[in-house]
C-alpha cells in the first residue's frame, strides 16, 4: 500500500476495526475518496459518516450505487437506491430522494432536493435551492436555474434551460426554453 500524507495510526487502527467487524467499505471509498485502506468511521447517533481531514457529512441510505469520481459537498444525504453516475459532483446540503437516479457528469449546486423517483440525464446543471417533486424526469444536457421548482410527475426534455426561478407545475412537460 502506498503511504499517503492524511494516514496516521488511528485511522490505520480504525481500518482494522472495520475488517474484523466485516463493514462493507464500498461506500466509503467511493464517498470519501479514500481507498478502503485509508479510513472506516461508523455513523454518529443522527446517521452521519464523517470524512477524518474534511470533517464533511454525509448520510446514506440502503443500496447506494456510486460511480466513479463523485464529488460530495458536506451535509449531503442519500436515500434508499440512489445511482450517481461518474464524475457527478454535489453541493453542500443536496438531498436525493429514494430511487433517484443522476446520469454521468451532472453538476447539482449546494442546497438542491431532488425528490424520490426523479431521473436526471447526463451532462445536466441543476442551480442552487432547486427543488425537483417526485417522479420527474430531466433530459440529458438541462440546464435549471437558481431557485427553480419542477414539481411532481413533471417531464423536462433534453437540453432544455430553465430560467432562474423558473416554476413547472406537477404533471407538466417543457420542451425548448423557459
Amino acid at each position: 500500500m502506498t503511504k499517503r500524507p492524511h494516514d496516521s495510526v488511528a485511522e490505520r487502527e480504525l481500518m482494522n476495526e472495520s475488517y474484523r467487524s466485516g463493514a462493507d467499505l464500498k461506500h466509503w471509498r467511493t464517498i470519501m475518496g479514500l481507498n478502503e485502506d485509508d479510513i472506516r468511521q461508523w455513523p454518529d447517533e443522527a446517521g452521519w459518516h464523517r470524512h477524518p481531514q474534511s470533517g464533511h457529512r454525509v448520510r446514506t441510505g440502503d443500496d447506494l450505487d456510486l460511480g466513479e469520481a463523485v464529488s460530495i459537498g458536506n451535509g449531503v444525504t442519500f436515500g434508499d437506491g440512489v445511482t450517481v453516475g461518474d464524475g457527478v459532483s454535489l453541493g453542500d446540503d443536496v438531498t436525493l430522494g429514494d430511487g433517484a437516479y443522476l446520469g454521468h457528469r451532472v453538476r447539482v449546486a449546494a442546497g438542491v432536493h431532488v425528490g424520490d423517483g426523479v431521473e436526471v440525464g447526463d451532462d445536466a446543471t441543476l442551480g442552487s435551492r432547486v427543488r425537483i417533486g417526485d417522479g420527474a424526469t430531466l433530459g440529458a444536457r438541462v440546464a435549471v436555474g437558481d431557485g427553480a421548482r419542477i414539481g411532481d410527475g413533471a417531464d423536462v426534455a433534453d437540453g432544455v434551460r430553465l430560467a432562474d426561478g423558473a416554476i413547472v407545475p406537477d404533471g407538466s412537460s417543457v420542451a425548448g426554453a423557459a
